[in-house]
C-alpha cells in the first residue's frame, strides 16, 4: 500500500480510508491491502473534473 500512496502522493491512512469511501479498486493478498497501478490510473482518470 505504501507504493500506491506514494504514487498518488497521499498518505497510507488516506489510501485505506478513501479506498473504502470512494471505491478505489483494492485487493487483499496475504492479509495485506494491495492496489494495482492500472486500476489506480483508471480511477484517477474517472475523477477528473471537466
Amino acid at each position: 500500500m505504501s507504493e500506491a500512496a506514494r504514487y498518488l502522493d497521499m498518505s497510507e491512512r488516506w489510501m485505506y480510508r478513501e479506498s473504502r469511501k470512494y471505491g478505489i479498486p483494492r485487493y487483499y493478498f496475504g492479509g495485506r491491502l494491495r492496489f494495482k497501478l492500472d486500476d489506480l490510473d483508471r480511477w484517477v482518470k474517472q475523477q477528473r473534473v471537466a
